[in-house]
């Protein structure tokens, strides 16, 4: 089995796997209003990896834990922070079953770090008391449990995101950094993602000012993820003038609809792959996958994308 470092030096595309919490949603499952998907490792095991086992059968070459909300931080709103460590390692676990029962090509597991905060909290992102050793406590937690690689997701403001990726980074694990962007009003400017819009007191910021202070933490890739399909190529153009290794890009191809937490699909995928491919070819971009929305369907047809176009 290559290293992950080899498939992108020798200029390979590599497939993440689509939605997890939201695939979770789809086929049933309820999520906590504060913790996202992160009770569903415990709650609804066979769910969990069966997400995992149709990412690996549509042909993903990494997937990735159900650990985006199981940091210590997140799981104690609910009065649960006890159990971060057992659901981390388990969730690895559960990735790990799916692909020994069905992969039959080189599978990695990533564990994702991210930086929520409860979702019910006015804050767009974790910081405070006791942030950074919760997230180095999960970094070490995922290390431990096996994974392959951290990706750091919805990376989007300086001070949260220089904890996370440090977190990672320390582990000696390949860490892939994921930047949650939008367009700002003028329509030509790109600005890290806000969503909840309250009298959160942390900074939106210009996308090259947050590449340009995060970049020299580390990271083998860089990428935007958790963004609208149509504002991706903008904000790759300006990750590439400020960072120099392998990039990668996965959407979301759905819209949240609220209170059912339900995703309606925005890009088929059919007309995902017709993006993938452009953003492969003409951005560069070597990692491909999808984020809020997306379905294993969806996977499948970037992995005939990339059989069709030779990566």
């Amino acid at each position: 089995m290559a290293s992950l470092s080899e498939c992108l030096n020798e200029n390979k595309v590599l497939l993440l796997d689509g939605g997890v919490s939201t695939e979770i949603r789809r086929r049933g499952v309820a999520l906590d209003k504060n913790v996202w998907s992160g009770l569903t490792t415990k709650t609804h095991p066979d769910e969990v990896r069966e997400v995992h086992q149709d990412y690996i059968l549509a042909g993903a070459h990494v997937i990735t834990a159900n650990t985006y909300s199981t940091a210590r931080h997140v799981l104690e709103s609910i009065n649960l922070g006890q159990e971060s460590k057992n659901l981390n390692f388990k969730s690895v676990q559960l990735a790990k079953q799916a692909r020994d029962d069905v992969a039959e090509q080189d599978v990695w597991i990533a564990g994702s770090m991210s930086s929520m905060p409860p979702l019910t909290s006015h804050r767009e992102v974790a910081i405070g008391e006791h942030i950074e050793s919760s997230y180095q406590e999960q970094a070490e937690v995922l290390a431990q449990a096996g994974v392959d690689l951290i990706i750091c997701e919805m990376m989007r403001d300086i001070e949260n995101a220089s904890t996370v990726i440090k977190a990672a980074v320390s582990t000696g694990l390949p860490v892939w950094v994921g930047y949650s962007t939008m367009m700002a009003d003028n329509g030509v400017d790109v600005r890290s993602l806000r969503w909840k819009n309250t009298d959160d007191a942390t900074q939106a910021h210009e996308f090259s000012d947050l590449v340009a202070a995060l970049s020299p933490l580390g990271g083998q890739a860089a990428g935007i993820m958790h963004t609208r399909v149509e504002n991706i190529v903008p904000a790759l153009k300006v990750l590439r003038s400020n960072w120099p290794g392998p990039m990668m890009a996965y959407a979301e191809t759905g819209r949240l609809v609220l209170p059912e937490w339900l995703y309606e699909e925005t890009s088929s995928p059919d007309d995902y792959a017709v993006e993938i491919q452009h953003w492969i070819e003409n951005q560069g971009v070597q990692i491909v996958g999808g984020c809020c929305g997306t379905r294993p369907e969806h996977i499948k047809a970037l992995s005939q994308l990339i059989t069709r176009i030779g990566h």
